[in-house]
């Protein structure tokens, strides 16, 4: 797996099972929270809602019965004493009283902006039906509990009606109409309410199976009870509305301030559990193996390499096994280098040291020939003799600057179309009585169809001559080379004419393969070989961009593989 994918998967899949195990946490936190506020919140709401009907419900009703009227300055001066004298009002911010409908009459905090209790369809059936209504009050940490009052304006009193006129009148009263002709208003309508009352369309309420009735009267705000009891109606006045108490729940602003305390202390564990996390992956994904690899660069400077230290098997770690391969192939190809040079220096004074010698001693010749008191004819033409040899001597020793130089520059090429198969003929008559007195015998294999090749004909035989003599060298007791040339496309390159030379001969060892190309390093001090010939070949093949390739094993011969581009 590719370092960059196990590392975002490590880190991305450590990420999201920390952030589910702390929703998990977390959601367990918050919902025994929850249970233990909710559980909290109904056993206060049950206080709650016994104060409001025990203690503001009844001074509410009896101040209103008492001055059989809804006098708002002395409810105001009863809520405000009920704050002072009772202890379990302590946490009640403010108290509402409405007259009939929401609409708010007297409060306890005369300075307050609400002018409405806000009750909806489903809160009024719930405060018919239950008695009252609890709800949390948006933006404050306050509970409002709504509750229905009913005061007494007067006792029950008879109404005396005639029992024609009481009949007709239950039958109005059952449908749920009113008499507004005048003769039943001033006959019926006003026996019965002795004033006018003004009531909106339907205001009759028909209870326990026309048995009683309830009237309100819009302006007044006044409801009128009837009942029917032993055949004689009776009639009370009341005042309701609806009464608001808001209490101050101060456990739920101390369970939010928890909450997001706790909720802040996790966020920052799980901060700081991602932050080590992060930190121990990356140490060991990346920068411990990046250190593992400066300490490898490091110990290379000073020398000290192995092989046998064991890697992981991520992108860092092959990447630092292949440094200290690289780095193992570096020193040892510098070795190689300095024998190389070392053997290249030694050729050269080799060479240069032969040369040198005979010019010496012919100088010191000559200078005691004509030392002589008397210089005969026959020591001149010896001197001339002499100055001869000093003269080879010198072209010895330029060839071999010459071919020193040759070495490190690179050859110019005169390229011209050469059918190879007549050149490797020609380079082959040159062996012919050679090849006899070795026993060597050359078969030839040329294709008939090969095209010309581009190349320097001079450079090509001399490379050529270099290889087909250390062949017959290589079989001192004869044996046979074999010489093919053929067409052939490598892959995707253009195609090559390839020139094989293959011997029987004793072949090469494979621990010098690779050093068979380089200056003056030769196997064959004994017959006087100075290591120049396959290092010139090789350099004449690279220059005409060609490629060279060697097979060989000890005893089985060796073949050379020469491909030239077209």
């Amino acid at each position: 797996m590719r370092l960059q994918w196990k590392y975002s998967l490590v880190i991305n899949f450590s990420v999201i099972a920390i952030l589910v195990a702390f929703y998990f946490f977390d959601s367990i936190r918050v919902r025994s929270e929850m249970n233990a506020l909710h559980a909290l919140g109904a056993e206060r709401g049950a206080e709650l809602r016994k104060i409001a009907e025990n203690t503001i419900l009844n001074a509410v009703v009896s101040e209103i019965e008492t001055t059989k009227a809804f006098d708002v300055q002395r409810l105001n001066q009863e809520l405000n004493a009920l704050k002072q004298e009772h202890s379990d009002m302590r946490d009640v911010l403010n108290i509402h009283v409405s007259l009939s409908d929401t609409r708010i009459r007297s409060s306890l905090l005369a300075g307050e902006d609400a002018v409405v209790i806000n009750l909806n369809s489903a809160d009024l059936d719930q405060i018919e039906t239950k008695g009252a209504t609890i709800h949390a009050v948006e933006g404050q940490n306050a509970t409002a509990i709504v509750i229905k009052y009913i005061a007494p304006l007067t006792m029950p009193e008879p109404v005396e009606l005639e029992p024609s006129r009481f009949a007709a009148y239950e039958q109005i009263l059952d449908e749920g109409m009113l008499p507004y002709d005048k003769d039943w208003y001033d006959d019926v309508w006003w026996k019965v309410f002795t004033e006018e009352v003004y009531v909106p369309e339907e205001p009759v309420i028909s209870e326990e199976k026309g048995r009683r009735w309830r009237v309100t009267d819009q302006e007044e705000s006044t409801l009128y009870n009837l009942w029917k009891q032993d055949g004689t109606l009776w009639i009370q006045r009341w005042l309701t509305g609806y009464i608001q108490v808001l209490f101050d729940v101060p456990y739920i602003d101390r369970s939010i301030r928890y909450s997001l305390l706790m909720h802040a202390i996790l966020i920052v564990i799980v901060g700081a559990l991602l932050v080590i996390l992060i930190d121990l992956t990356t140490n060991h994904l990346i920068m411990k193996p990046l250190e593992r690899m400066t300490h490898i660069i490091q110990s290379a400077e000073s020398g000290d390499l192995s092989l046998d230290q064991t890697y992981s098997s991520d992108e860092i770690g092959r990447a630092t096994h292949n440094l200290v391969k690289m780095l193992w192939q570096l020193r040892d190809s510098h070795s190689k280098r300095i024998n190389a040079l070392g053997q290249f220096a030694a050729g050269v004074a080799h060479e240069i040291r032969n040369p040198l010698n005979s010019i010496g001693m012919t100088a010191q010749h000559l200078k005691s020939v004509f030392s002589q008191p008397k210089v005969s004819h026959d020591d001149i033409e010896e001197a001339k003799e002499l100055l001869d040899i000093v003269d080879q001597k010198i072209v010895e020793l330029k060839q071999t600057s010459e071919a020193f130089l040759t070495l490190n520059r690179p050859r110019i090429l005169n390229v011209e179309a050469v059918n190879l198969n007549v050149l490797v003929d020609q380079v082959l008559s040159e062996f012919t009585l050679i090849a006899e007195e070795a026993k060597v015998q050359i078969i030839r294999n040329y294709d008939a169809n090969l095209p010309d090749v581009p190349l320097d004909a001079a450079l090509m035989r001399q490379t050529l001559f270099n290889f087909v003599q250390n062949s017959i060298q290589a079989m001192p007791k004869g044996g046979s080379i074999y010489i093919n040339t053929l067409l052939e496309q490598i892959e995707q390159d253009p195609e090559y004419a390839v020139i094989e030379i293959r011997d029987t001969g004793i072949g090469i060892p494979e621990e010098i393969q690779e050093q068979i190309y380089d200056a003056y390093f030769t196997t064959k001090d004994a017959t006087g070989g100075i290591g120049l010939g396959l290092a010139i070949s090789h350099q004449i093949i690279t220059a005409h961009k060609g490629k060279i390739e060697v097979r060989s094993k000890m005893g089985m011969g060796t073949a050379f593989k020469i491909s030239l581009p077209l």
